[in-house]
């Protein structure tokens, strides 16, 4: 990715120069070698929406290509719709990435002044790829559950001692175990707890197909008409369509999340999803519309959100080869083989579909029907050690919302190549003001994970009563949405939240500061000068026990959020303080 200046300068009081120093320092290793047209990486540009892909390729016999030029590539951009009218992109920057090069960069950590939080995020020891194991206990079938211990310590064991790992668990919200760490003991140990209570696991089973469900029992008793059975039928029908609604919700959700958190690590990021997955499209009941669910948009959407952080999305079923539920020894059926095997086999490539668009969507693969997950654990890696980064402006600049879809092509014979597969434009100001509350109240109230899309750093500041508290926001203006006017100025539309919570981690409030602002060409020279927006915020009391500060620019969707515990301003710690990103449970 282009080297993005994220020097917050002048904005934090004293503090300010030891921060944007260590923030410039943070991201040189962003910084592409070579652009084909020989011209220096900007610094600071945002009239205009940058579009990054890393783009894997590979041979016949699956090995890496390395010495590939920008001439070798052709990049187009084709629009959703009868024309489906294909435009070549001028690619802005380009190079080669090798993992053996980022081991060399820079690997000092990121010293963070007292009484500054930031969401910045530090490299730990080494900018190589890291990767993520995301143990997903609300889509994983019980059945396979019993396995993921045994196949996550062969997937450590495949992984080189170089590469940093975080493990999360996902049940009702995303949880991190262990944060990036090359220690395969912190590992080891955070998959030990790596378990999820049954009740959190939806189940899977058809009620047509559930030997327990309250339409088989009724179904026994005489004196239950057909009318009452057919009723009851309906009503398991609804509630397991629903069920799968909430699936859906909470699991995208909770990828967001993720996504969110881990975009302010550079460059390429691996997430191996260890899970059964969800349906991309059900039909509970043929019989009736309403039970018909299709859920391609929320995965569409998904899919952008990981690609523009640079996540790329590996798959994994932990039960590897399996047989059918029906033909399982020990199993109880209620229904027909043929119509409970067909239902059943209909799940499980739905649930295939759905792993193969987030995984082509985001520049991953898919790993299914193998016993042994360490295989896909070694291709993953593989595809982040070698990698060509292309960056591009697109030429049109109707940011309408719509999907891109983006193709790569090149003049080398024989060579395959693997990408994230398009884009939404965004225009988040355009959707429903309904909408804009409930994902704004989601992002601050309810997501336990830091967001880092959108970096900026704050500091307490007295405030105007004992109950109130008071903030100064340095905000990171390049991963902002600047939409140029016509006599030269520039708009901005952020939305400024804080919500707050109680000792519990209850959400209490949230408080919402928009910034919709036309800043003149003065102002604007200002704001690149400075390389910061400031802003404060006021929060009236009572005193909470703990809030959490986040930015949203509405343009591009991108969130940046940090934590901080009221405690830590009563009484500040006398050693380094930790950055609200290296504790993203801060709130919770």
């Amino acid at each position: 990715m282009p080297y993005r200046n994220t020097s917050i300068i002048g904005l934090l009081i004293v503090c300010a120069p030891a921060l944007c120093l260590a923030q410039a320092q943070a991201r040189k290793s962003e910084q592409p070698s070579g652009s084909p047209s020989a011209e220096p990486v900007p610094t600071f540009r945002v009239t205009s929406r940058i579009v990054t892909l890393e783009v894997i390729a590979k041979d016949h016999h699956g090995q890496a290509v390395p010495g590939l030029k920008a001439s070798d590539f052709q990049v187009f951009e084709q629009e959703l719709g009868w024309r489906k009218e294909k435009r070549e992109q001028k690619v802005a920057f380009f190079r080669e990435v090798d993992k053996q090069v980022l081991a060399q960069t820079d690997k000092s950590k990121v010293q963070v002044p007292e009484g500054i939080f930031t969401n910045l995020l530090s490299l730990q020891k080494n900018p190589v790829p890291p990767t993520i194991l995301l143990v997903d206990g609300l889509n994983t079938e019980l059945s396979a559950q019993m396995q993921v211990h045994a196949q996550m310590v062969k997937m450590l064991n495949s992984l080189p001692s170089d590469v940093p790992v975080a493990v999360y668990l996902m049940g009702r919200g995303v949880k991190v175990l262990q944060g990036f760490t090359t220690d395969p003991t912190l590992l080891k140990t955070a998959l030990s707890k790596a378990a999820m209570p049954s009740s959190v696991v939806a189940s899977t089973v058809d009620p047509r197909d559930d030997p327990d469900s309250l339409s088989t029992l009724m179904g026994d008793m005489p004196q239950i008409s057909q009318s009452t059975l057919a009723a009851i039928q309906s009503f398991e029908q609804e509630q397991y369509a629903s069920s799968m609604d909430w699936r859906v919700r909470a699991t995208v959700e909770a990828l967001i999340s993720v996504a969110r958190h881990v975009a302010g690590y550079p460059g390429r990021k691996n997430l191996l999803w260890i899970s059964s997955s969800f349906p991309i499209v059900l039909n509970a009941d043929a019989s009736t519309f309403d039970s018909f669910r299709t859920y391609q948009d929320d995965m569409r959407k998904l899919a952008a959100v990981l690609a523009d952080a640079k996540v790329a999305v590996y798959p994994i079923d932990p039960a590897g080869v399996s047989t059918s539920r029906y033909m399982q020894a020990g199993s109880r059926n209620r229904s027909n083989a043929r119509d409970a095997l067909a239902r059943e086999s209909q799940l499980r490539f739905t649930q295939q579909a759905t792993m193969d668009e987030l995984a082509q969507q985001t520049g991953g693969s898919v790993c299914v029907n193998d016993n042994d997950l360490g295989d896909c654990v070694k291709r993953a890696i593989d595809d982040s050690s070698a990698f060509y980064e292309i960056a591009y402006y697109p030429d049109s600049q109707d940011w309408s919302r719509d999907f891109r879809k983006i193709i790569v092509k090149t003049n080398r014979p024989g060579v395959h190549l693997a990408y994230r597969q398009g884009y939404f434009t965004g225009e988040e100001n355009n959707k429903d003001p309904k909408k804009q509350d409930s994902e704004l109240l989601q992002a601050a109230c309810e997501d336990y994970l830091n967001a880092t899309s959108i970096l900026f750093a704050a500091k307490s500041l007295p405030p105007d009563s004992p109950e109130n508290l008071k903030f100064y926001l340095a905000i990171d203006p390049t991963s902002l949405t600047f939409v140029p006017t016509q006599d030269g100025g520039e708009d901005l539309k952020i939305n400024v939240a804080v919500c707050t919570f109680d000792k519990a981690g209850k959400p209490l409030h949230l408080m919402r500061d928009p910034i919709d602002r036309t800043f003149s060409a003065k102002e604007y020279n200002t704001l690149v000068a400075l390389k910061g927006l400031p802003h404060i915020v006021s929060i009236p009391g009572p005193k909470p026990a703990a809030v959490r500060l986040l930015v949203k620019d509405l343009a591009s969707g991108r969130v940046g959020s940090i934590n901080v515990r009221v405690e830590s301003l009563e009484h500040p710690p006398s050693a380094e303080p930790q950055s609200a990103a290296q504790n993203p449970t801060a709130a919770h």
